[in-house]
Order: structure tokens, then sequence, then C-alpha cells
């Protein structure tokens, strides 16, 4: 981006400089601090009158996110311009310092001058804009603020000018129109009516003349503003019915033609779906908004929509999402949403890079795979028709999209605000990258650009941030199945588990200290995307923050497994087919893995020992050496099942006898995978899949987890291997679901029991005759997937405390409680920290046998 697109002033004097205004228009206001003072102006932060950096002797000098406002009365005055001046010093990419104009109150602002990053070298400069509606404007607004996040970032302001001719504006009426013109779902042979409100907003009277345009099955059925003369302030109102005949989505535009002479004739949008009678299933006004649109927004403005150039400037999170006075939209989405430009666009910066995949070249890995996807609008949520990771063709990322929300800002100009969550998965890896997108639209089409952000992840290895502001196309139309799927989707959201944030079990429980969940002596914060603890049906949870504020959507954040997949895949699936096939788990791998049958190591490995890491093949039985080595990478890097399964048959010989030495190998799951994959097809048909047809429609979907969840991470071919050990998705409602199956409900689904109880009963530490494997790492076993650590010396307990737990790559720990409560962490600090939570919950609840 060309930041330096404004004219330098020099040490040219002020009065030499083309500041001054027009020889008939007069100055209202010019400030340029020589008198040693910021008198008038409100200051936020570090601000300061200073000598070092101004154009005469003084400016106004702003450190890091500081900020000033000066409010000035224009009334009496038209042909209004400002003029500002700005220097920046010590800036880095991503901060930046504007000097704006407000005519609304400060609710947007309009740009006067930009400098960032490579414009920072103490030299001002100048811009002087007229905008609309500075005439006759009781309240002016001018500010200077900066963005800066380090010691020595300045914004320095000088020389401000505002000017006019005197006498005024010329008195026009002028109309606006409020009210919801969006349905949303009526049922065939009813009706819903909506009324509308015209004001005359304008100084003088607006004459209006007939209103038109609707045909069935809109109807204007109370009309009190045609041919009526509204007085400046005053207002009258229309009801406008939408009465479908027919199923589908249907619009139309009411034409309102006065003497306006900005809008001789007003189109205000109406549109409404019929739906057929008693088969919605879902809620039309669902989770509605009630503020009154009056937004103070500074960033992500309807300007910067609209006409921003890419890539725009990192900004706060919470640009992106739902504000405290949002109001219902008047717009509904349905229909495809396409970026272009995603392969060029956006601007990318590094934070850590171990494999160095991108250093300082341009690389795809930079910018946004290809996005065109169809979205479906119920009530103010706004969710894609798919769920899940999406393989595509882009070299490095998948997209996951998740739901998000539509509003309406009053200062939007009558469109609506949509904010959708989405996620870049690492292909054929299992890193997050969690951004945020979000535009304008209207029902005819019309869309803004599209401004996107992502500034979390988690990933030990990889972290970036990465933002742009790319050119957006949206083509309305009927989503198949759109009724079905918003019913499922409300279903899903009203299916989740009562949440509550962590702070609030001080006050549920007396005496329960919050901070020692996900505290920092245990996650470092600035590596924490989520943490939560599970306790009698509710969901405390923290967490969320960003490099750049807290994630709009923590329902909708998506969290990797990693190895914790070993456990809820892995040992779930074996333990759901032992169950319905006794003896399942003491077959053999070699019978139904051919690769594995080769070299004899295999046939005699049982199901049993394969989940407890103690095949007896492997390289070295130190603790993590084999898993560590750098010839992992033939079972990571391929992408098809022939290369991963080949590797993970033949990388290790035999050394012990099964089931007598714990050596940790990834590869020993996927070949699990494998063979019960292969060995459901031949119980009970070649279409059934490990993953579709016992995790998610036997267990996932009977529990409430979320689409997310549905999809595995597999191989790009035509076998379609899931990867089973790690590759999976969820949101953190996921994670209190499958928890509370596990621990609380003892692996039933509505009372009945759908997993081996006493298979689960060794995973979970309930049978002190079967403890699992012990591990290479001291006080640690391993059991049917699951890990387990004795804390009794910590909590006081007499006899042994086993803590069965989950653990995954980079951070990731899911802790069973053997008092029926749940926690868990995901972080990407290669911390693995969890007793201080563990006590915590035991002073809440004894876990004392």
């Amino acid at each position: 981006m060309n930041r330096l697109h404004l004219i330098p002033l020099l040490v040219l004097p002020l009065a030499a400089c083309a500041l001054s205004p027009p020889a008939s228009a007069d100055i209202i206001v010019n400030d340029g601090f020589e008198d040693g003072d910021a008198n008038g102006w409100t200051t936020t932060g570090n601000v300061a009158v200073n000598g070092l950096k101004a154009i005469g002797n003084y400016s106004l000098r702003h450190k890091g996110t500081a900020n000033s406002v000066l409010h000035v009365a224009t009334t009496g005055y038209s042909a209004v311009s400002v003029t500002m001046n700005l220097a920046a010093t010590s800036l880095e990419n991503g901060e930046d310092c504007y000097a704006e104009v407000s005519t609304n109150g400060g609710s947007a602002w309009t740009q006067v001058v930009h400098v960032g990053n490579g414009s920072d070298n103490s030299t001002f400069y100048s811009n002087t804009v007229t905008p609309a509606g500075a005439d006759d404007n009781a309240d002016l607004q001018l500010r200077f603020r900066g963005t800066g996040g380090q010691t020595g970032d300045y914004c320095w302001g000088d020389e401000i000018t505002v000017s006019g001719t005197p006498g005024g504006i010329d008195p026009e009426p002028d109309i606006s129109i409020s009210g919801n013109g969006a349905f949303g779902n009526v049922d065939t042979g009813t009706q819903s009516d909506r009324v509308l409100t015209v004001s005359n907003d304008g100084t003088a009277n607006l004459v209006i003349g007939s209103l038109s345009g609707l045909a069935t099955p809109f109807s204007l059925q109370a009309d009190a503003c045609s041919s009526a003369t509204l007085t400046p302030s005053q207002s009258c109102q229309v009801t406008v019915r939408f009465a479908p005949s027919s199923t589908g989505y249907q619009s139309d535009t009411l034409d309102i033609p006065s003497n306006d002479p900005d809008t001789a004739v007003l189109q205000f949008g109406v549109n409404g779906t019929g739906t057929e009678p008693g088969g919605g299933g879902f809620d039309p006004n669902f989770d509605p908004l009630s503020g009154s649109g009056n937004v103070s927004r500074s960033a992500l403005t309807y300007s910067t929509l609209q006409n921003g150039s890419d890539p725009g400037s990192l900004v706060d999170l919470s640009a992106y999402s739902v504000p405290a006075e949002a109001a219902q939209p008047d717009h509904v989405f349905e229909g495809s949403l396409q970026l272009t430009g995603e392969a060029t666009g956006g601007d990318f910066d590094e934070h850590k890079d171990t494999y160095r995949y991108t250093n300082n070249k341009d690389n795809p890995r930079k910018h946004l795979p290809e996005f065109d996807f169809e979205f479906v609008q119920t009530g103010t949520h706004l969710f894609p028709v798919e769920r899940g990771t999406m393989t595509d063709s882009h070299p490095y990322w998948e997209y996951i999209l998740e739901a998000g929300r539509v509003w309406k800002e009053n200062s939007d100009s009558g469109w609506s605000r949509a904010s959708i969550p989405f996620t870049l998965h690492q292909k054929n890896a299992n890193c997050m990258h969690n951004g945020v997108l979000t535009f304008l639209f209207k029902d005819d089409g019309s869309t803004s650009k599209a401004a996107y952000q992502i500034s979390s992840e988690t990933c030990l290895y990889y972290k970036f941030d990465m933002w742009g502001l790319l050119d957006a196309d949206y083509t309305p139309g009927p989503v198949a199945n759109a009724n079905d799927l918003r019913a499922a989707y409300q279903d899903e959201v009203n299916g989740r588990m009562p949440v509550k944030p962590l702070a609030d079990l001080a006050t549920d429980y007396p005496g329960a200290d919050p901070s020692q969940f996900g505290g920092p002596a245990e996650v470092d914060p600035d590596h924490l995307t989520a943490v939560g603890f599970v306790i009698d049906g509710t969901h405390y949870v923290g967490g969320c923050e960003t490099r750049n504020g807290t994630y709009p959507y923590c329902d909708n954040l998506a969290l990797p497994s990693y190895s914790s997949a070993k456990s809820v895949f892995a040992g779930v699936a074996l333990m759901r087919m032992e169950l319905k096939h006794p003896g399942f788990m003491n077959t053999t791998v070699a019978s139904h893995v051919p690769d594995c049958a080769a070299d004899g190591n295999w046939n005699d490995v049982p199901y049993r020992h394969v989940i407890d890491m103690a095949t007896g093949n492997y390289q070295s039985a130190l603790y993590m050496s084999d898993e560590g080595a750098s010839h992992t990478n033939d079972l990571f890097l391929p992408e098809d099942h022939a290369s991963k399964i080949d590797y993970s048959c033949t990388q290790y010989s035999r050394k012990a006898s099964p089931g007598s030495t714990w050596v940790y190998h990834t590869s020993d799951t996927y070949i699990l995978g494998t063979a019960m994959n292969a060995q459901l097809k031949a119980l009970e048909g070649s279409g059934k899949d490990i993953f579709d047809d016992i995790l998610v429609e036997e267990i996932w979907k009977p529990i409430g987890m979320s689409p997310a969840s549905q999809v595995s991470r597999r191989t790009y071919d035509g076998v379609q291997q899931p990867f089973t050990g790690w590759g999976l998705t969820f949101l953190r409602d996921d994670v209190a679901k499958v928890t509370q199956f596990l621990n609380m409900d003892d692996g039933r689904v509505n009372g009945q029991l759908v997993v081996d109880s006493f298979e689960l009963d060794a995973a979970l530490q309930r049978d002190p005759s079967d403890r699992g494997i012990d591990t290479s790492a001291t006080g640690f076993k391993y059991n049917n997937g699951f890990w387990a650590h004795d804390i009794a010396p910590e909590t006081g307990c007499s006899g042994d405390l086993w803590i069965p737990f989950m653990s995954g790559f980079g951070g990731i720990t899911v802790l069973l409680l053997p008092n029926d409560t749940v926690y868990y962490v995901w972080s990407d600090d290669d911390t693995y920290l969890w007793e201080d939570a563990a006590i915590e919950s035991h002073q809440i609840r004894s876990m004392c046998p």
C-alpha cells in the first residue's frame, strides 16, 4: 500500500503553505498550539503540547493509542472545509496515526490524513476535506489518534483550520425512512405486517407524492404518507404486509417520491421467505437484537468497507463483533459470497516460523484460499451451508467456516452488516489460524468490500497476522433445503450446554478460585486459546484473547485435536466396537492390514496393545525419542494412504513382547485406525466408515456435537483414510459434550450404554486392577489411549488418586476428574501443566476415594 499519497510540509512557514481558505470564506477555528496549551481539546491517554516536532513552535503530541477530540460549531456556515496536519515517529507495521473528522457526533469518522510505517519520519502531511454534513453543524468533531503499541510510538497533530462561507445552507427537505423490511419466514396462507416511519430530517417542508412499487405478495395496508407535507422533524407512517402464497424467498421495493432535491424517489427494499405451515421447525426471529442502531465506530466504518483500499490495517477485533447498540438488520442474506483477489491481496506479518515456511518472500501461505461459499441467515445469525474442514486446491490452507451474525448500524446508510468467523486449517496437518470476515450487504446483491483479519492461532510452530480488504460479490438466491438447515442450526445452538464466565465460579461455588483454571503459573496467557471447567451441567469458560483483542465468536472458535484424537477417536471408537462386537480388541493387526503382514512384526499384536502404545515394535524406548525423530515426516507429510501406512508398518523392528513396553508412536494409532476401518467393513458392510458411522452417527450426533466435529482429516486419495491419531476439530461446546459423555454419563447416550463399560473404566482409572502401562515419563500411565497421573500426595487423599487426561501437541490438556468435573485448556506454548487446576477442582468438590 502506498502511504505517501499526501503532500509533505517540510520547513515552509504556515503562511506559505496552501492551507488558507478561499478569500470569500471565514476561518471558524484555527489552532496551531502556539499558545502552548490544548484548551478546548478533550484528550485520552498520553497527550501533551510539545515543541520537539512542529510546523511552528508547538504541536499536539500523542503517545501510543492516545487521542484528542475538538468540538466545533459551524452553525450559520456553508461550504465548510477542514484542514489538518499530521506527522509520526517510530511506527511499526500495523501501527498508524490518523487525523479524522466526524459530522454525526462521533458515530462515524472520515479520514483526513493517515500516516503509517514508512512515512513516520517526522514529516508533516496535510490534507483538506469538505465532508458532507459539515455545513450548519452544531457539533463538528476533529480527532487525532494513534494505534501504536510501543514506548516510542508518537503521532503529532498540528495546524488545524475549519473555514466556511457565512450564511449557512439554503433550507432543504431531507427524506429518511426507518423500520425493518425483512419479514423473515412467514407460513404460506398467513401474513405479517411491518410499520415503517418516513421522516423529514431537513430544514424545509417535505412534500411526498403517491407511494407505489409493491406487488403481490407484498402490499400497502395503511398509508398516512402519500400526498402528505411534513414540516422539519415531522414524520408519518405506513404499514407493509407480506402474505406469501408460495414457498421461497421473495423481495420487492417500496417507492416514495418527494421534493427532496437529493433523493427524488426513495426506494425501500422489503423481503421475506414463504414457508410450509408447520414445517419450519425454527424461530424466524432467532436471537433478535434490541439496540437503537446508534453505534459509535472508528474502525471498519461504512466508508472503509465501501471505499477503503487493500490491505487496510490490523484493528481491534471488537470492530468485527456485534456492538451493544446493534439493531435488527433490514436485509436477509441467503445465497453465495465470493471474494476476488485472494491470491494476491492482503498483508501478512510473521511472528514465528519454526520451519521457515515463508521468510521474507511472498508465498501462497501469506494469502487466503479461494473463497466462494453459500450462507443462510436465520434471525440475526448467518451460517455457512458447509461446516467443518473443506478440502480445496490451495497448496497450504483449507477453510473451516462457522456461524456469525447480521445486524444494523445507523451509520451504515441503510446497509446491513455481517460478520463471519473462519479458520485457516493447515493442509494435511492440524494447526488452526482463527480469523473473522465482515462486509455490508443489501437484499438486491449489493455488497461492500470484505475486511478480514487473522491475529490468533493454536499452532506451536507457525504464528502470524493476516489481514486485507478484498472485493466481494453477493449472489442472492434460494439455498437448497434452507429451512431444514435453519432448523438444524437452531437446534444445535439451543442444545449447547449452558455457559458462564469462569469468574462466576466464585459466586456459584463460594470459596472457589477461578484464577487457578488456565492461570499464568501453568499457561502463558499470550499463548492461551481456550480454557473451561464443567461442573453440574454448566460450562464455565475463559480465554479467547488474541494479539488484537478478544475473539468475537468464542462459541464458534475452531480448536484442533492433535493427539487428543488418540483418546477421543481411536480410544472411543475401539471401545464402541468392543461393545458391538465382543473380542474386537483382541484382533491382531496383520489380519486386517496387509501392509503390516509382510515382515511378521504385527502378526501377534492385538488392537488392545496398539491403543496402549505397547506394540513391541520400536527403535528407542527413551521418552518421545522415536516420535521426535525426523523420519516421522514420512508419516505426517505424505498426503496418500499408501505412503502413510507403509511407513507405519515398516519403520520399526521388534524389540519387546507386545504389551510389555510403552513407546509413543502416532504411526501406531494410524495403523489402528486402518485396521478398525477394514474390520468394520468386513463386519457391517463395505460402505461403512469407522469415523462417520461409528463415532459420528452413533455417538457424536446423539450427544449433540457440532457439525465442525463431524469432519475428520483424511488422506487425499481414493482411500480417504481418517488419520485417527490427529486431525479432528472441536468447538468448546464439543469438548464439554464429549467429556460429559465419558466422565459424567459413563459412556451412555440417553441412558443407553454405547461403549464397553470395562474398557471405559480402565481408561478413566476406575478399575484399580487395570491402571494401564507405565510410560517412560516417570509417574505417568497410559491406558486405552488416555494418560493418567497420581496426585494423591498433592491433595492429601489417602491411597492412589489417578487422574485420567487427554493430551495434544503444543499445549492441549483435558482432565476427566473423578469428582464429576472436567477441566480443559487449549494453548500453544508447549507446556502441559495442570495440577493447580486439578487441586482447585478438589477444593470445590473432593476427589478423594
